[in-house]
Parts: C-alpha cells; structure tokens; sequence
C-alpha cells in the first residue's frame, strides 16, 4: 500500500473555526498518496426545508446557522484535498446526508484480493455514518461511548489484518442495529470525486 502518511483528526469540543481550519490546512499539505480519515462525533441536526444536514460544533446556536457546517461543506473539502484515499466515519444525528444509497455483493476470498489490488489504485471518497436521516443514540454502548462507537472500536480490535470500509461496516451494522433504534450506512460521498476506490484499514504491529 503506497502511502506516505496517515492523518486523522482528532481533537475535542472543537468549534467551527478550529474544524474548517483543520480542513484547510490538509488541504494544503496532504499528498496524492495520502490517507486521510476524519472521524466527528458529536451533534447534528437537518434542515427539512433545504434538505440540508449539518454538523453542530461547540458553539453552534439553535436557530442560527452561522456556526454550523453543512455536509456539502465537507464534501467540497474532500473534493479539494489531494489526498487519495479517505474515509469520513460520523456518529452523529442526520449524518446520512452524507451518503447515498449503495450496495456490494458478497465476495469470495479470491474476489476479494483483486478488489483490494484494483481499489488501491483508485481514488476514494467514503463515509461511514451511525444512521441515516435520523436521531442516533449518544449512549448505550460499553459504557463510555456510543453504540456505534462502541462496535467501530470493537470492529477495529478484532481486525488482524487488512479490511476494507466496506467490510468494516458489515461488522458494525449488525451490533449498531440489534442494540438501538438506529441503522449505520456506508457509501461513497456525492461529489466529492469518489472514482472508484475504498478506503483500507490496516492494523499495525506492535514494536
């Protein structure tokens, strides 16, 4: 896997200069062989009359949607950045704005292996949400973090080797739906110059 660098953001309580900040600098420094994945956590919300959704950082208003960042705000981000792969992974309410309906039939182990070879070459742009058009629980899970928290970490300790976005949803959707009212969705971004590709997850040795 030719990369060069792994980034991901992740900082708490941050608010909407901090995040758009966060972006722009990746956006000036990320390289064609980078990864990038962003995971938000937090509060959102969607506008039934533009049929909008959006991110509600710390100092977000109710009412007031100076301090909030839409979901076509991300996508025009990820679009920019240069980066070849990356993954928005959002537990948040509403966060299926993000993605469209899509679906990946089964592989066989042989399968698989040449999906991985070719999808290394592509460029992606993926989000793995905690539900679609909907509230999601901010608990419920082991105690600490959300259900759908709960089951990515989960997810990614069992993980020994190589898994794609695709695949790590498959383990998360079952867990997240049996134990809430709440159903993950995982999809390519719109128009945010996805050409193909997924995002790989590798779990490193320890030194």
């Amino acid at each position: 896997m030719a990369t060069d660098t792994e980034i991901a953001i992740g900082a708490v309580n941050l608010e909407v200069d901090e995040i758009l900040r966060a972006l722009s600098k990746l956006r000036a420094t990320l390289k064609f062989d980078d990864n990038l994945m962003i995971y938000y956590a937090g509060h959102g919300l969607l506008d039934d009359l533009g049929q909008q959704g959006y991110w509600l950082p710390v100092d977000a208003e109710d009412g007031i949607p100076t301090n909030w960042i839409s979901t076509s705000d991300i996508t025009v981000m990820l679009r920019a950045i240069r980066a070849k792969h990356a993954m928005v992974v959002a537990d948040s309410c509403y966060s299926g704005t993000l993605v469209r309906d899509g679906a990946t039939p089964p592989r066989t182990a042989e399968e698989k292996r040449a999906w991985i070879k070719r999808i290394l070459g592509k460029r992606s742009r993926v989000a793995l949400v905690s539900g679609g058009l909907e509230p999601v629980a901010d608990g419920g899970g082991d105690g600490r973090h959300s259900v759908f928290a709960s089951a990515f970490i989960n997810a990614l300790n069992r993980n020994t080797g190589v898994i794609e976005g695709r695949e790590l949803f498959d383990r998360i959707k079952r867990p997240v739906v049996l134990n809430s009212d709440q159903t993950p969705r995982y999809s390519d971004i719109r128009r945010a110059g996805h050409d193909g590709g997924d995002f790989l997850l590798i779990r490193r040795q320890s030194p």
